[in-house]
């Protein structure tokens, strides 16, 4: 049985949710104190004290233990321990450490590494020597997973990293960006022309539906409501989220579902045909379909997979 959550009752409580859980916070600070040039920090607690921001700093995060879910560009991923990622600067990104129902939510420990792109100075990208570094941050500008082997160098230079100071952290930090910039085991995590402008008036209002989809994904979500509470025609409506997100209302609306599935499918018990219900999805064979095309998987052997 669909759930109907009441449109109207999440408009007339709109304006008392916190900035914060409605737009893109876009951090102006460098991240950096004005004596480093690279941060690197090891964060431990009951979540990775984020939100839903981005900041003009290339960020490494490899998180060791705890979370959820880790959210880049238009991507929702769950989260294990040992997720490796390389982020360039502006893109908006959030991680996430929230536990299912009826569970507490388990600690996090994670190494948080931030450095400005043009740590180098202006003219290094002309360079020939640099071609491979300038790929790398090109590349990372829609997010990067870090796997294999180039994952596990990567991991123990971030584990002296942590304990550097100045100079060595900053050498240490080029000898990271080397192996990157020459492995083959690293892959694009948002999609290609992942546009997101929420400083602007139009997309604070595709931020309140975003908002207001995710906190109803077993709902029966249609695009005439979405429009209606933005003061939109469906056309326009549709165009706007379009160039947001890149992505059409049930696209967006599909991979947030398939990604709670993925969590659900590797963090509990529950049987296909539950997960399904819970996700929100009205038919098994579209639910199976639209998890083959994402996982090149059916779930029951994405679940094996993960369990072995």
């Amino acid at each position: 049985m669909v759930v109907q959550v009441s449109l109207q009752r999440f408009l007339d409580t709109i304006d008392m949710i916190d900035v914060i859980d409605m737009k893109l916070i876009a951090e102006k600070s460098s991240l950096l104190s004005a004596s480093d040039l690279v941060a690197c920090n090891l964060v431990r607690g009951m979540d990775f004290g984020d939100v839903w921001h981005c900041h003009p700093a290339c960020e490494i995060t490899l998180v060791r233990r705890g979370g959820s879910e880790r959210w880049v560009g238009d991507t929702l991923e769950p989260l294990a321990p040992g997720d490796l990622v390389f982020l360039g600067p502006e893109l908006p990104h959030d991680y996430r450490n929230t536990p299912l129902p009826n569970q507490r939510p388990k600690p996090v420990e994670a190494i948080v590494t931030h450095f400005m792109p043009h740590l180098l100075g202006e003219e290094w990208r002309t360079l020939a020597v640099m071609e491979p570094l300038r790929r790398l941050f090109e590349r990372a500008r829609r997010g990067l997973r870090i796997g294999g082997r180039t994952r596990d160098h990567a991991e123990a230079i971030l584990l002296k990293m942590v304990r550097a100071q100045g100079l060595r952290r900053l050498i240490l930090l080029l000898e990271l960006l080397d192996l990157l910039s020459r492995s083959k085991q690293l892959t694009a995590i948002s999609s290609e022309g992942f546009l997101l402008k929420p400083r602007t008036s139009s997309s604070d209002r595709i931020g309140a539906v975003c908002v207001y989809i995710e906190q109803n994904l077993t709902s029966t979500i249609r695009v005439t409501d979405l429009a209606r509470m933005v003061g939109l025609s469906e056309s326009a409506f549709s165009r706007l989220f379009k160039r947001c997100t890149n992505s059409t209302v049930p696209q967006y609306i599909n991979r947030l579902r398939i990604a709670h599935a993925c969590r659900l499918l590797a963090e509990t018990d529950l049987t296909i045909a539950e997960i399904i219900r819970q996700c929100g999805y009205q038919s098994p064979a579209h639910f199976q379909r639209q998890f083959q095309k994402i996982h090149r998987r059916p779930p029951q052997t994405y679940r094996r997979a993960l369990r072995e």
